[in-house]
């Protein structure tokens, strides 16, 4: 049995994790489905799904072309710190 709820648009839920920085905010806009997460109040990633409210044909084959990302915050982290570092403060 499946649980069908409707939205009306637009819609939006915010998720926090209990002894942890992190937030997800999900919210369907116009037929997108954006999905942002939060580390301390900033966001680290985001993703949106268009026309994500359309049917999709052969739905039942549409695992197979799933996508899977990973994000590697440690690397977002270097890579903010080399950013900072090449400011130059002095210039205002």
């Amino acid at each position: 049995m499946s649980h069908v709820t409707r939205l009306r648009e637009p819609a939006a839920s915010r998720f926090d994790f209990p002894g942890t920085d992190l937030t997800v905010v999900v919210e369907l806009i116009g037929g997108e489905l954006s999905m942002t997460v939060n580390k301390a109040d900033k966001s680290v990633y985001r993703v949106v799904l268009e026309q994500a409210t359309q049917p999709i044909e052969n739905a039942w084959l549409a695992d197979m072309f799933m996508r899977n990302d990973r994000v590697q915050l440690g690397k977002l982290s270097a890579d903010l710190d080399d950013y900072v570092e090449t400011l130059n403060i002095a210039q205002g």
